[in-house]
């Protein structure tokens, strides 16, 4: 009986001393994933391509910490009547300010890459499609930012979360609309890794794709703008036109 009582005093105060240590995540698990780009022309021959840019702006995982972060990707759209497909390879640089934790308080840049796959099939009723999907990656994480969660976990101060390679995977509902040969308008919302739940709206139109991301503020419901907003642009690299 003594043993026993030993046993679950011990459990209670490792619980008591490490389960409310911090934990510091990627910071790519902080923005929104890419959302499923449909092309209007239909031609299962034909794949596209995009070159794109989005900026990240949200809060951190504490209280009075803020994330700041640059994307830039490439990717690979195949449009079909009843499935998508599409291929991203980004790499990515911001800031993140930690707040708290007395001698790693500060900014922090933080850098990296990555790339994701994703698909989805559809059911189409004219120029509606409707669809759920997956999309899953793998990506790298490096600088200011990934040393503190490194040496603070060994220190004690957080719980360790440092593994150099991090595994992503969310699942979506999606929906999608072509109003003219041109403009197809969609939406989706990622469950998951990155962005946990993460609602889009895109608008590609004449090659030119703009998005935006968005995840509720759980803490504070009167904060409209939410816990983080992501804006993108994404262009068909067709549309370059490299001649002299």
């Amino acid at each position: 009986m003594k043993h026993q009582l030993l046993s679950l005093l011990c459990a209670v105060i490792l619980f008591l001393f490490t389960g409310c240590l911090r934990t510091y995540y990627p910071v790519i698990n902080e923005t929104s994933p890419y959302p499923m780009v449909f092309q209007p022309d239909e031609d299962s021959e034909k794949a596209d391509e995009f070159i794109s840019a989005d900026v990240t702006i949200s809060q951190g995982s504490y209280d009075f910490e803020s994330i700041q972060l640059l994307r830039g990707s490439y990717t690979r759209v195949h449009t079909g009547n009843f499935s998508n497909h599409n291929l991203n390879a980004y790499a990515y640089g911001g800031n993140y300010r930690v707040s708290g934790l007395d001698k790693y308080n500060g900014n922090k840049n933080v850098f990296g890459f990555g790339f994701d796959v994703g698909g989805s099939l559809n059911f189409k009723i004219n120029k509606l499609k409707v669809g759920i999907g997956i999309m899953a990656g793998a990506g790298t994480e490096f600088g200011e930012y990934y040393n503190f969660r490194k040496n603070a976990g060994n220190e004690g101060f957080i719980q360790k979360n440092a593994d150099l390679v991090t595994l992503n995977l969310s699942f979506f509902p999606v929906i999608a609309y072509e109003f003219s040969e041109s403009t197809v308008l969609s939406g989706q919302i990622n469950l998951g890794l990155p962005g946990f739940i993460s609602p889009g709206l895109l608008l590609n139109s004449e090659g030119f794709v703009y998005w935006l991301g968005w995840s509720p503020d759980y803490d504070n419901r009167n904060n409209t703008l939410g816990r983080r907003v992501v804006f993108g642009f994404m262009m068909d690299i067709n549309k370059l036109n490299f001649s002299p």
